[in-house]
């Protein structure tokens, strides 16, 4: 598309501003290029993705996202080999955004890019999650650099395709180094013959990260079957994977419905010890078998733990054990818990017992200095009818606090 005398001049000074020693100067030309055929521009907005101010760097990615796919492209995957990591990210993030159109410019550069070319490429096309990669990543799952080979049977993963499962299969018993990341991908997979394999092969690897990732894998992809395998599996595996291994059971049960802590042969302490890790996503599936109506004896085994407790799995025990007698003095002395929300919590769940008991247990807390379990034992005056309630409350109309005030005069108005 041609230019008139007018538009090119004011191409050229466009242009020349992009060498200005001014960084806002030559930001403002890249986004002065936009009125330009994309056939004249894209080599300078390419270029400008070099330039020394990220300002600049980032105004040319933008404004390459317009340009169709086929015109830069070509020009784009050299950079994702760019010494300047910064160069390399933004032109990875820039390709990222152009999805399954830029898969066969990729798979060519996984064949002729140099070393950093052919990892990022392989990235950018895990991120991409096309089927039509499949066969040019699986091509390329041994590259002569492993640690291209690694990025992609790790694609090869994300894109979640079952046709990627015979090559990650392959490639598992072919090189040693690429035994983890298979292993990854193909818990990424779900695809049932992907567990079936890793449970035959666990007992012959010998790697401890190579077998922690195909426990994670069992516990991503696996159903009862792997469950099974995995509860049997357990005595004999090492104890340094035995919380990788009570995750991937929480994973399985939560996702078919089992209740694991209810099951004899489930390793229910390595479960309960898991949970006293700081690993929030642990912590929710347990919650989920909390929640699935577990046993007095589970529980007890929970409580004789409760000073290690997540504050999020505690008020979950706590819950489950006010349906059960046995438990009740725990279920007390939950509302002097040190945490305010276990406490409130342990108070709006009092368990049914004698009045008289629990007139004791709410006036101390009344006569307390903590405001959220003392607004929670106002709550429960109320509900329980108390023949003292109003003596109880009256003092808090005159509290410091304004929710204690106000929460006093609302229950005092019912």
């Amino acid at each position: 598309m041609g230019m008139d005398q007018g538009q090119q001049e004011e191409y050229n000074q466009i242009i020349s501003q992009l060498g200005a020693e001014d960084s806002d100067t030559r930001r403002w030309a890249v986004y002065d290029l936009e009125k330009f055929p994309v056939e004249v521009t894209t080599d300078h907005l390419v270029k400008r993705l070099e330039d020394e101010h990220r300002a600049v760097r980032e105004a040319a990615a933008e404004v390459l996202e317009s340009v169709p796919v086929d015109l830069c492209m070509s020009q784009l995957t050299p950079q994702l080999g760019n010494p300047r990591i910064e160069v390399r990210n933004l032109a990875a993030a820039l390709i990222a955004k152009f999805g399954e159109g830029a898969v066969p410019y990729l798979l060519d550069a996984l064949k002729e890019g140099n070393e950093d070319v052919r990892k990022f490429s392989a990235d950018i096309l895990g991120l991409a999650g096309s089927d039509k990669a499949i066969e040019g990543l699986a091509e390329a799952l041994y590259d002569p650099v492993e640690n291209v080979g690694v990025s992609v049977a790790e694609a090869l993963g994300k894109i979640k395709s079952p046709d990627a499962l015979p090559h990650l299969l392959a490639a598992f018993d072919k090189c040693d180094y690429l035994k983890r990341e298979c292993a990854e991908s193909l818990g990424l997979l779900g695809v049932p013959d992907g567990a079936i394999f890793l449970m035959g092969k666990l007992a012959e690897t010998d790697d401890l990260l190579v077998r922690y990732a195909m426990i994670d894998a069992l516990g991503n992809a696996g159903d009862n079957r792997v469950l099974e395998f995995l509860e049997k599996s357990f005595d004999s595996l090492p104890a340094e994977l035995h919380i990788a291994v009570a995750l991937s059971l929480l994973k399985i049960a939560n996702r078919e419905n089992i209740r694991l802590l209810s099951r004899p042969t489930a390793p229910v302490d390595a479960i309960i010890n898991g949970s006293l890790e700081d690993n929030e996503d642990y912590q929710q599936l347990l919650i989920g078998q909390i929640n699935a109506q577990v046993t007095e004896e589970v529980l007890t085994a929970f409580i004789h733990k409760s000073d290690a407790l997540n504050a999020h799995v505690l008020v979950e025990v706590m819950k489950a054990a006010r349906n059960y007698s046995n438990l009740t003095d725990f279920c007390l002395d939950m509302t002097a818990h040190d945490d305010d929300w276990v406490a409130y919590t342990a108070i709006e769940h009092l368990p049914d017992i004698d009045k008289g008991r629990l007139s004791q247990v709410l006036k101390g807390i009344l006569d307390g200095e903590r405001t959220l379990p003392q607004m929670a034992a106002m709550k429960m005056v109320v509900r329980l009818d108390l023949p003292n309630r109003r003596e109880w409350l009256e003092p808090f109309l005159e509290a410091q606090d304004d929710d204690l005030r106000s929460l006093a005069q609302q229950l005092l108005d019912q």
